[in-house]
This record gives C-alpha cells, sequence and structure tokens, in this order.
C-alpha cells in the first residue's frame, strides 16, 4: 500500500483526496457566534494561507541548503515549494477578497493584510524572473531564501486595521480549534504532494 501511494503517477489521485477531504471538513465545520456559517471560509482562508508560508519556509531553506550543499533535490524543493507556496498564496488572497466581501459586505483592497499579499506576489515575480533570467542553481537558492524572509517580515510587521483578529485561536470551543487544523493539514498534505511531484517531473 505506501509503495503505490509513493508512485508518481498516483500523486494526483493523493492531492485531489486531500483536497476533497479538506473541502468536506470544511463544509462540515461548526459556526461561529459572530460570523456564523461564513466562518467555514476563514477556516479555508487561514489554512490555506499558513500552508502558503510553509511551503515558501521550505523553499527558503532549501534553497540556503542548496547554496552550502549543492544537492539537486535540494534545488528541486527549493523551487517547487516556493512555486506552489506563491500560487497557494495567490489562491488566499481570492479567498480572503471573497471572504471579505461576504462577512463585510465590501472588499477593502487597502487593507493591510490584503495589501500584503499584493506585496509578497509582486516579490514573487521579481524574484521569479530573475530566477529564469540568471539561469543559476545558485542564485535560485539565494532568490528562494530572500522571497521567504520577505513573506514573514512582512507578514509580522502588517497591522490589522479592517482585518479581525483570529477567531478561530480566540474561541473557547476546542471543535472550532480542531476543524481548521484538520483542514490544514489535508491542505499540506495535497500542497506537498504537488511538490513532489514537481521534484520528481522526468523521473521514473
Amino acid at each position: 500500500m505506501w509503495k503505490a501511494l509513493g508512485r508518481r503517477e498516483n500523486i494526483p489521485l493523493i492531492s485531489a483526496t486531500a483536497i476533497i477531504l479538506s473541502l468536506i471538513l470544511a463544509w462540515m465545520s461548526p459556526a461561529e457566534a459572530t460570523l456564523g456559517a461564513a466562518v467555514k471560509l476563514v477556516y479555508l482562508h487561514a489554512a490555506i494561507m499558513w500552508v502558503g508560508f510553509g511551503l515558501l519556509t521550505i523553499g527558503g531553506i532549501a534553497g540556503l541548503l542548496y547554496v552550502f550543499w549543492r544537492k539537486k533535490k535540494l534545488i528541486d524543493w527549493s523551487c517547487g515549494s516556493s512555486f506552489v507556496g506563491t500560487s497557494v498564496i495567490f489562491i488566499t488572497g481570492i479567498l480572503g477578497a471573497i471572504t471579505a466581501k461576504i462577512t463585510w459586505g465590501a472588499i477593502y483592497w487597502a487593507e493591510p493584510r490584503m495589501a500584503m499579499l499584493g506585496w509578497i506576489m509582486a516579490a514573487a515575480l521579481i524574484i521569479g524572473a530573475a530566477i529564469k533570467l540568471s539561469e543559476s542553481s545558485v542564485i535560485a537558492g539565494v532568490a528562494n531564501c530572500a522571497l521567504a524572509i520577505i513573506a514573514w517580515t512582512l507578514l509580522i510587521r502588517t497591522e490589522r486595521v479592517v482585518h479581525p483578529g483570529s477567531p478561530i485561536f480566540s474561541s473557547d470551543s476546542l471543535t472550532i480549534k480542531i476543524f481548521p487544523l484538520l483542514i490544514t493539514g489535508f491542505i499540506a498534505i495535497a500542497s506537498l504532494q504537488i511538490v513532489r511531484y514537481w521534484t520528481t517531473s522526468g523521473k521514473k
């Protein structure tokens, strides 16, 4: 069984299954006193965002390690994790806008947290172009590390204005805390499988 799960051709099925399970969990998750059923979108939004930052972190660490050890697997994971992580953060930006429209009645594009995601995407585009033009694995490793540092710096320094505090961790309900963690876990599994598919491209 484990051997079958490890095969590259089974990665799309595993990823799709994990995504479907995360959506089912979001649908089954409990409502919250302030946001009601709309909090289910918040669970997804938060889970996707943290997975995105986690992938950028993996990409940055793998890129930095490549600079010193020059193992191809490291730069493959660095580029794969950074690309998928950036894509996931783009998705969380779209989902965040939808959630804002439903919960607040409007999308506040100038809201610092929304602007933060835009700056991360801009940095990713610039860094991606630099990697493409340089065609250097060392530069790619350093650039992916820089992207992770930029993303975390922006996250830590960005204030909340309209964006509320976490309704998940501020809740006294254990159920409201468990469901988002499970959703995050399945999204992480799906994303890491996609990265693995990336890193094994062209391999049998």
